[in-house]
C-alpha cells in the first residue's frame, strides 16, 4: 500500500506542476526591464517576486524567451567553439567553469545567444535560485532538410530541472522564438517549457540516454530517420501509425497512404506540397479508433509534404523521387 501511494503521489505531483497556469507569472515578468546588468541581479528580482521553485523556474523561461535572441550571425560564421589548453583535470574544469560564465554575462549584456548560451544562463541563474538544473547536450531536428542527416557532431543543447523530486525537460532557444532561412522571429511559446519528454524525444535526442527522461529507446539514426513533429501535432492531441518513416521513396502518380488515431472532432487536417500556394482537405475515413487517409503525389521532383491541423503544421516528410 505504501508503494502504491507513492507512485500515485509522484504522478498526481507530475500533473499538478504541467497543468499549473502561469500567466500571472508571464504578466508579471513581461513588466521586467528587458535587459539585466547580471544574472545575479536577474535572480534577486525573481526570488524577491516569486516563492515557489516552479514559478522562479518559470519566470526565468519567460524573461530569457522573451528578451534573448537567436544569434545567427554567430551560427553562420561558425564561431561557435572556443580552444584552449589546461594541464589538469582541475585545471580543465575552472578554465570551464570561466567559459561558461563568461557566455552567461555575454548572452546577458548582448541579448544574443545561440543554443548553449540560453542553455547555459538558464542553468547559471537556475542555480542562484536553488533549482537543481543539467544542462543536456545532443542533436535536435526541425526541418524537412534535417531528416536523414546525422551532424558530425552535436547541434543543440537544452535543460533538465528538478522540481519537487522529479527532472523535467526545458528547451528556452525553441521556447524564444524560430528562425527563417538568415532571420530570426522573436515569438514566445511555452510548449518547450516542462515538456512531456515521449513528445520531446521526437525534435530532441541526448547524448546521455539518461536525460531522455522516457522508456524510449530510439537509437540516433532512427531519430534522424522520423518525420518532422511539430508542437501542434502534440497540443491537437494526434497520434500517428503510418508513414512512420520520415522519408518517402516515391514514383509519380502515386499516393501515400496515411493512418492516424483518433482525430479530434474540432481539428481540420490539411496537406501540401513545396511550393504550392494553397492547402487540399484531407477527408479521413475513421472506424476502431483509428482514421486512414490518402494523398496523391503527381509531381516530378524532389519534394517536402506538410501536414496541417486547422491552420497549423503538423508534420513535414521528405519526398524522393524514384529513380
Amino acid at each position: 500500500m505504501k508503494l502504491f501511494f507513492s507512485i500515485l503521489f509522484l504522478c498526481f505531483t507530475f500533473t499538478c506542476i504541467q497543468s499549473q497556469n502561469f500567466e500571472e507569472v508571464d504578466r508579471i515578468v513581461s513588466q521586467y526591464p528587458k535587459s539585466a546588468a547580471s544574472p545575479d541581479q536577474l535572480a534577486e528580482q525573481i526570488a524577491k517576486d516569486f516563492s515557489t521553485d516552479i514559478e522562479r523556474i518559470r519566470a526565468l523561461y519567460t524573461w530569457l524567451a522573451l528578451n534573448i535572441s537567436y544569434d545567427l550571425e554567430t551560427l553562420y560564421s561558425g564561431e561557435t567553439s572556443v580552444n584552449f589548453s589546461y594541464t589538469d583535470q582541475q585545471d580543465l574544469q575552472r578554465k570551464l567553469r570561466a567559459i561558461n560564465r563568461n557566455m552567461v554575462n555575454n548572452t546577458l549584456r548582448t541579448k544574443k545567444a545561440i543554443c548553449e548560451g540560453y542553455a547555459q544562463t538558464f542553468k547559471y541563474i537556475s542555480e542562484l535560485l536553488g533549482v537543481p538544473c543539467m544542462l543536456v547536450g545532443g542533436y535536435s531536428k526541425g526541418t524537412v532538410d534535417d531528416i536523414g542527416e546525422i551532424p558530425p557532431r552535436e547541434n543543440h543543447a537544452w535543460n533538465a530541472v528538478k522540481l519537487n523530486k522529479k527532472w523535467f525537460l526545458i528547451d528556452v532557444t525553441w521556447g524564444a522564438g524560430y528562425a527563417n532561412g538568415k532571420s530570426w522571429t522573436q515569438r514566445f511559446n511555452d510548449f518547450y517549457f516542462l515538456t512531456n519528454p515521449d513528445d520531446l524525444i521526437l525534435s530532441h535526442y541526448p547524448m546521455d540516454d539518461m536525460w531522455t527522461l522516457t522508456k524510449n529507446n530510439t537509437t540516433l539514426s532512427e531519430f534522424f530517420e522520423k518525420p518532422i513533429f511539430d508542437k501542434a501535432f502534440f497540443i491537437n492531441e494526434l497520434t500517428l501509425y503510418a508513414p512512420l518513416q520520415g522519408e518517402l521513396i516515391l514514383k509519380p502518380n502515386s499516393t501515400i497512404e496515411f493512418t492516424f488515431g483518433e482525430i479530434p472532432d474540432e481539428v481540420s487536417l490539411y496537406y501540401a506540397f513545396r511550393g504550392k500556394t494553397n492547402v487540399e482537405k484531407i477527408i479521413p475515413e475513421c472506424t476502431d479508433s483509428k482514421c486512414k487517409f490518402s494523398i496523391p503525389f503527381t509531381k516530378n521532383e524532389n519534394t517536402s509534404l506538410l501536414l496541417f491541423a486547422n491552420q497549423q503544421t503538423v508534420l513535414q516528410y521528405k519526398i524522393i523521387l524514384e529513380k
